[in-house]
Parts: structure tokens; C-alpha cells; sequence
């Protein structure tokens, strides 16, 4: 959206590094596939996607720690075997979420 009269635009843009715990298939040599990932992450990647922040139900904020929290509530379902979320606004500047056992967005 422009935010002055000369239609000058803002918007964000992040690096957002997933890991995930698990059991470690012995085939495979991995937790879960990187398709897989990336698919059940699609439909998040989509919600913030080119779209304003405060727009978002459930966003506390817009800033790093809230939107990395927005991400592990909308794809903690869908991947359970996410463990940690470093959302990063510049290569120096951001946050890491680690998540232990069965924490939830948000805190109450």
C-alpha cells in the first residue's frame, strides 16, 4: 500500500530459516523431506506474501518476534516437527524462536 501522497510504497523483507527435531529416517537420512517443508509452508509464505502486516488476524505486531511467532502458529499444525524459527530482517538484525515440547502461539 502507499504510505504518502507520491505513491511511494514500504514493505519487508525476511529470510526465515525452519528447523525441525525429530526422528531422523534411516533411509532417508533426514527428519522430513525438503518438498514436504516447503510445500505445507506455501500457504503461510502466501499470507504475508505482498500483503500489509497489521492486515494479518492474529499478528500481535509488525515486527520480527511477532511475525515469527504468526508463522509458528499457522504452520506448528502443519509441521509439527518445527522446533525453531530465525526470522532475520537484515543479515545482522532479527530473531530466533525455539520451541520446546508443546508451546503455543500466543503465550497467554
Amino acid at each position: 500500500m502507499p504510505f504518502d501522497a507520491a505513491g511511494n510504497y514500504t514493505g519487508h523483507s525476511y529470510l526465515i530459516r525452519l528447523l525441525l527435531q525429530g526422528s531422523v529416517d534411516r533411509v532417508m537420512g533426514w527428519v522430513l523431506d525438503f518438498g514436504d517443508v516447503k510445500d505445507r509452508f506455501k500457504p503461510v509464505y502466501r499470507q504475508l506474501d505482498h500483503n500489509p502486516l497489521e492486515k494479518l488476524p492474529g499478528i500481535r505486531a509488525a515486527d520480527a518476534a511477532s511475525v515469527a511467532e504468526w508463522v509458528h502458529g499457522e504452520l506448528k499444525p502443519l509441521v509439527p516437527e518445527l522446533s525453531r524459527i530465525d526470522l532475520m530482517e537484515t543479515p545482522q538484525r532479527g530473531v530466533s524462536l525455539i520451541f520446546r515440547g508443546d508451546m503455543q502461539w500466543p503465550l497467554l
